[in-house]
């Protein structure tokens, strides 16, 4: 047991009691308290005096008791009254509510006093409401920690703790190599410590908080990268790819691949022909072009006489890709499936005596896929689409359906930088930047609802040259508690108003059979406007639709909103968003700004995240994001760069640890994440 282990009712002055309010904060530990930071800071070296208060603020200030009473209010509660003085005044102290404190403070003492100070017409002086107090006469001119609090739990007392607490990290050996720390200039791990809880002024606070920051990030990127290099150990099935397949798919195809999507076939063909599993991240903005590598990393399994399946959050998107893979290889005679929750069982059979047979298959499906009565043989590439709408337990189901298989993770939600570094960092990673020949930017508009019938006659002008129009609603059917139009009104109004063209109506509680009828017969341009919910958000396209209305935009996510106008401008004409709102607050200005700014989607996740937070952009489904104690993923990226060169650095020098300068740093690593490192021996 190191001495940062010592529980916390040992130290001195804090005993049982004590100890077991603590734990009630998860603080066990002398190691626990050290890290329990304070939330703020009180500056205590130069405080006012009496006669230098200014009322109608919260101050600080010293004084000695000169007389103390209880009083009746004629609202019949209990005051507490004292006249306080120091060399420069006096000021009236009032408590409420406290009749004990008459008898506990103590005349002639000095006090320090932490209250909002006010003048009132019933008073002759300054009167100050008082927050906190405490005896003054160890006082020290200082900054002092100020301490998140629970019940029987008081600032002097934590205080007073950590005074003792903080000892124990005088003399701690640091974990994290010299070299790191000179090259960096960063405080040793022990006066990092120490300025956290009592900082001797705002630079050293600073460079503390960066140490910690750091150690926050390089922790975090040693274990992902521990992580990674475990993974890349694991036995893959090598796909023999000859080229044949692959050369004569991408001849056939009416336009040539992007070098970003050149780049990541290259990427997954050099991880699928090496000993071990590929483990990659495909992240790419809206219609960037992402199903094309997805099918040519299908077809390597193909061409290796293996199965691939590509797994879709939703049955639409699956149903969609369905359609596009096997008009795609429509030719080349490779049986493609699609397998859904209500596929029927005669049709279920078939797929299922295909999965455990020898040939060489493509599946497409959604959650149905991962169930265990589906069974696979000679699995060569799972792929997972808009991988963050699934649970961190039902991408390994997919990927444990045969332990020799490659994962391939897309998504087209762009993740910013610093969560791609953060909660991906065990992942290979190919990005798709670019956009294919023929993708014109739509142009976005931001108008009030007053303007709508403007917009609905520039979207008659467009259908009678042959366009499509999505109009978007988030909700399916009116709400008494949001002042809404909902999808199903939207509709009604619409087949009125546009008499001369078919309108359609798609939602989310619709039958599969039913959604997918009105897809196709729009995407057959037999339906011209299709008023929809966001169950359209991801996957659909239908290159004839370039009017996007998104109403009541200010409900919507940035990541929704770009989603959705990813769905329009993929014919090669311009196409036209019009973002319909009455924004009252000040984040959903923000969003709409961003909307009418940019088109990329990486700068609109930059923003995103500074509006929502990590947490929210990932879901609460996505159990990657690590909880920072004091590192912030926005303003410290950074720091998060820096500790991921310095890891880098290390495993290029020792990647199993062994070196006697990172022997401390693994068992520190090995406290900190509970890892078993034994396997690096």
């Amino acid at each position: 047991m190191t001495k940062n282990d010592i529980a916390i009712q040992f130290v001195k002055g804090v005993g049982p009691n004590l100890g077991k309010l603590l734990m009630k904060k998860k603080v066990y530990t002398v190691s626990d308290f050290l890290y329990m930071f304070p939330r703020t800071y009180e500056d205590r070296r130069n405080l006012p005096k009496i006669s230098e208060l200014s009322g109608g603020e919260t101050e600080s200030f010293i004084g000695k008791i000169k007389s103390i009473q209880d009083q009746r209010t004629r609202q019949n509660k209990t005051v507490t009254k004292a006249v306080v003085s120091d060399s420069s005044g006096t000021i009236i102290c009032i408590w409420f509510n406290q009749l004990y404190l008459s008898k506990y403070l103590k005349i002639g003492i000095p006090y320090l006093f932490k209250a909002k100070c006010e003048r009132t017409s019933y008073e002759p002086m300054i009167t100050a409401q008082i927050i906190e107090h405490e005896p003054a006469t160890d006082f020290r001119k200082e900054i002092v920690p100020v301490y998140p609090l629970s019940a029987g739990l008081y600032q002097s007392t934590l205080r007073k703790v950590a005074r003792k607490v903080i000892e124990y990290v005088l003399k701690v050996k640091d974990p994290v190599p010299s070299s790191i720390l000179k090259g960096l200039e960063l405080l040793s791990i022990s006066d990092s410590l120490v300025n956290m809880h009592f900082p001797t002024s705002l630079d050293l606070y600073e460079r503390a908080r960066k140490r910690i920051v750091f150690d926050e990030f390089f922790y975090f990127q040693l274990s992902l990268s521990l992580n990674r290099n475990q993974y890349k150990k694991r036995n893959g099935e090598p796909l023999k790819i000859s080229g044949s397949i692959l050369d004569s798919y991408i001849e056939k195809l009416p336009y040539s691949l992007t070098g970003d999507q050149k780049k990541s076939v290259e990427d997954i063909q050099k991880d699928v022909n090496g000993p071990n599993k590929m483990n990659r991240l495909l992240q790419g903005d809206v219609g960037s072009g992402k199903t094309d590598v997805a099918i040519v990393a299908l077809l390597m399994a193909i061409e290796s006489n293996r199965k691939g399946v590509l797994l879709a959050p939703t049955d639409i998107l699956a149903e969609q890709h369905f359609l596009k893979i096997s008009k795609r290889l429509e030719s080349m005679e490779i049986p493609v499936y699609l397998l859904r929750g209500k596929t029927r069982k005669k049709e279920r059979k078939v797929i299922e005596a295909a999965l455990i047979g020898e040939e060489p298959l493509i599946l497409i499906g959604t959650h149905a896929v991962i169930q265990d009565p589906i069974k696979m043989t000679k699995l060569g590439m799972a792929i997972i689409d808009e991988q963050h709408r699934f649970g961190v337990m039902q991408r390994m189901a997919l990927s444990k359906k045969d332990e020799f298989c490659h994962c391939l993770y897309m998504t087209a939600t762009p993740i910013p930088r610093s969560l791609l570094l953060s909660c991906f960092g065990d992942l290979d990673k190919s990005i798709i930047s670019e956009m294919p020949p023929g993708r014109v930017p739509s142009k976005t508009y931001f108008l009030r609802e007053s303007k709508l019938e403007q917009v609905y006659k520039f979207c008659l002008n467009q259908i009678e040259k042959g366009r499509q129009v999505f109009v978007v609603y988030p909700l399916v059917e009116d709400s008494e508690k949001l002042d809404l139009k909902s999808a199903t009104e939207g509709f009604e109004q619409l087949s009125a108003l546009f008499s001369m063209a078919k309108v359609g109506l798609i939602h989310g509680k619709m039958k599969q059979l039913e959604k997918s009828e009105i897809m196709q017969n729009f995407k057959k341009n037999d339906i011209q406007i299709l008023v929809s919910t966001t169950v359209i958000e991801v996957g659909i396209d239908v290159p004839n639709s370039t009017i996007m209305i998104i109403r009541h935009a200010e409900r919507f996510g940035l990541s929704q909103l770009h989603q959705l106008r990813g769905r329009i401008g993929r014919g090669g004409n311009e196409s036209h968003c019009f973002l319909i709102a009455e924004p009252t607050s000040e984040n959903a200005n923000l969003r709409i700004k961003a909307m009418l700014d940019t088109n990329d989607g990486f700068k609109l996740a930059e923003v995103d995240m500074k509006i929502r937070g990590p947490g929210d952009i990932l879901g609460t489904r996505q159990s990657g994001l690590p909880e920072f104690k004091v590192a912030s993923l926005i303003n410290d990226e950074h720091l998060l760069k820096t500790a991921k060169e310095a890891v880098s650095s290390i495993f290029k020098d020792d990647p199993k640890l062994q070196k006697p300068e990172n022997v401390f740093l693994r068992e520190s690593l090995n406290q900190k994440y509970h890892l078993i490192l034994s396997n690096l021996s």
